[in-house]
């Protein structure tokens, strides 16, 4: 009985093991599709943030109003003095 404790003992940190060595390791090697995948999607991803931050920084730009927006169009600039 004692001797069959061991065993199993033996067996349950040998399996333990095991599963610590595999854990960050895939079980087998990603294809060139998935590799391919995986890193359109970072680019997407690099996209969207560059995005995002662009827009953020265009809501704080105020542009001047067009030439045309006062009833001026079609006057130079000497004409507006």
């Amino acid at each position: 009985m004692r001797n069959l404790d061991y065993k199993l003992v033996f067996i349950s940190l040998c399996i333990l093991h095991l599963f610590t060595l595999c854990e960050a390791r895939p079980l087998r090697k990603r294809t060139v599709s998935e590799v391919q995948l995986m890193h359109n999607l970072g680019e997407l991803k690099q996209v969207q943030e560059r995005q995002v931050w662009l827009q953020m920084k265009l809501r704080g730009i105020h542009t001047a109003p067009a030439w045309g927006s006062s009833g001026e169009a079609g006057m130079t600039p000497e004409e507006i003095q």
